[in-house]
């Protein structure tokens, strides 16, 4: 009987672990900590992400996450299960489409995470694995190192684009994004990027560190504005802004 009854705890332990596409020994207290106890399901069916097949250089990682095909989806929120910062963004979608694309920094091997709540308040998880030997959390930027770094700090660039229906909005800023894990050097990062219309406020996203340098952003949204600008906001009270 105990014999059988142990066959059943492993079946259990082992049919729990295969909902998770990616086992890794931090996800349950990640999750738990963004979101509490709502329910959430994993979801690769419906959230597409993009990551190379190999991470070789880890300071600057592109990441891809589209999650469209979730109706109504209301929030997105991105996480690297192996980083010391794990949370990399968390951003509406109510405005704009739950897209997101930029370039991140890697520990080591990591499991990929984006969480994407529906209209009902079910959080849908999609995973992908970004390989990699690491290292790209514990390094000064390059450009806190240039010389005349004060002179580009905060200058910015972008694009808007018009297909089938959809605006695409490019967007970067030159931006030590200083994790402050190396000793000497304090966190410093563009936390906060607000798009407006005008001087109406379309959505505001919040980041953290785990973003690259010099970041690079891609949004999409099916509504039309005819005012789009960009309001980059870091941790030390600066701001700078990108107009179209």
């Amino acid at each position: 009987m105990k014999h059988i009854f142990f066959f059943i705890l492993v079946f259990l332990a082992t049919t729990a672990s295969a909902k998770n596409p990616i086992i890794s020994p931090t996800f349950d207290d990640l999750v738990k900590s963004i979101i509490g106890e709502e329910e959430y399901i994993f979801d690769d069916k419906n959230i597409t992400i993009k990551v190379p097949s190999f991470a070789d250089n880890p300071v600057q990682v592109p990441i891809y996450v589209d999650a469209t095909k979730i109706k109504d989806a209301k929030r997105l929120i991105i996480f690297a299960d192996l980083n010391p910062i794990a949370q990399i963004v968390d951003m509406p979608t109510t405005k704009l489409l739950p897209i997101f694309s930029s370039n991140i920094k890697v520990a080591q091997e990591t499991p990929l995470r984006a969480l994407v709540q529906d209209s009902s308040g079910l959080w849908h998880v999609g995973s992908a694995n970004i390989h990699s030997n690491g290292g790209g959390c514990d390094i000064s930027s390059q450009a806190s190192q240039n010389s005349e770094f004060s002179k580009f700090l905060g200058q910015t660039k972008g694009q808007v684009f018009d297909k089938k229906g959809i605006t695409r909005i490019k967007a970067s800023v030159f931006h030590p994004m200083e994790t402050g894990l190396i000793f000497g050097n304090t966190k410093f990062f563009v936390d906060t990027i607000l798009i407006k219309d005008g001087n109406s406020l379309i959505d505001e996203i919040k980041l953290t560190p785990a973003i690259s340098e010099n970041p690079r952003f891609i949004f999409e949204t099916k509504n039309k504005y005819t005012n789009l600008n960009i309001l980059f906001k870091d941790n030390d009270a600066n701001s700078f802004e990108l107009k179209f």
